[in-house]
């Protein structure tokens, strides 16, 4: 399988992880679905480029802006007509194949388990400083494509993900770990886990985004980037 595909399956992934917390957390009103954009619009996010944001599908043209799009818009092309970027916020779309000679899915001496997706948003709005915004969105998400993951320690989970299955690729999102239990391995353990759970049940790649203190991390596990997000956003 080409990068190309690999970015096309990450992308996709992305997109429409936003649109089920913009379908389930808020109505169906805000989601965006069409050949220009993919995501949400929600408004109770703010302005936040993850959850008040639209992907443009690979290999599309970005639209031109209209005041019914979300704050950010992703897009690997270097404009999008009406907005501006914001270098800041650029992100590595990765893949991997699942079949891939050498790839070690091994997660050894872990306690694994289905967080609710309660738990998931609160330990991702403490892993990155956003209280208030994601744990209501995750909350009433109801979707069979979707799993929780997660590694516990004492009776608690940890570390967390969710993994979102379109058609043979799994998109794995919002890896977070509990400040006080990071450093230890648990992100790598529990990816390699979500992986080779996919591969088991008939996956043939995995995607993700990575933030760049995840980069190193996934690309130990395998992961390559295979395309650049740039997010963009109105001028001012």
């Amino acid at each position: 399988m080409d990068e190309r595909e690999l970015a096309r399956r990450s992308v996709a992934g992305f997109g429409e992880m936003i649109a089920l917390l913009g379908r389930w957390g808020v109505g169906a009103g805000a989601v965006i679905r069409g050949p220009a954009l993919v995501g949400a619009r929600i408004d109770s996010a703010g302005p936040s480029p993850w959850f008040n944001a639209g992907v443009v599908p690979f290999g599309a043209a970005p639209a031109a802006d209209n005041a019914a799009l979300p704050f950010c818009v992703w897009s690997v092309e270097r404009s999008v007509p009406g907005r501006v970027e914001r270098p800041d916020l650029l992100m590595p779309a990765m893949g991997v194949q699942l079949d891939e000679p050498g790839l070690d899915l091994a997660a050894g001496e872990v306690v694994l388990g289905e967080p609710s997706l309660a738990v998931l948003g609160e330990i991702n709005e403490r892993a990155y400083a956003d209280e208030g915004v994601f744990a209501p969105l995750v909350r009433p998400l109801r979707d069979e494509r979707v799993r929780t993951h997660g590694v516990s320690e004492g009776g608690a989970f940890v570390c967390v993900a969710i993994s979102l299955t379109l058609g043979d690729d799994v998109c794995i999102h919002y890896v977070a770990t509990e400040r006080a239990h990071r450093r230890r391995g648990h992100a790598g353990r529990l990816v390699r886990a979500v992986m080779a759970g996919a591969r088991e049940r008939g996956a043939r790649t995995a995607t993700l985004q990575a933030s760049p203190d995840g980069l190193s991390v996934y690309e130990r596990i395998g992961f390559r980037p295979v395309a650049e997000l740039r997010a963009f956003v109105r001028p001012g």
